[in-house]
């Protein structure tokens, strides 16, 4: 998977003129779909989370 790093906010943190990569769209029961895009450190830490969890669930793999 190629990844596109560009300058924008982070969806995660809060942080505004960061690089971050497009994670793909976030929907809202109320409020449509919009681009969710975090940092470097947060997509480390969502990788960790997605880790974690495909460590714990039995058969998920």
């Amino acid at each position: 998977m190629r990844r596109t790093w560009i300058t924008g906010h982070c969806w995660r943190c809060d942080a505004p003129n960061v690089y971050v990569l497009w994670l793909g769209p976030v929907q809202s029961q109320d409020h449509g779909h919009a681009p969710f895009s975090c940092c470097r450190p947060c997509v480390l830490r969502l990788e960790a989370l997605v880790d974690a969890y495909n460590r714990r669930v039995p058969g998920f793999r």
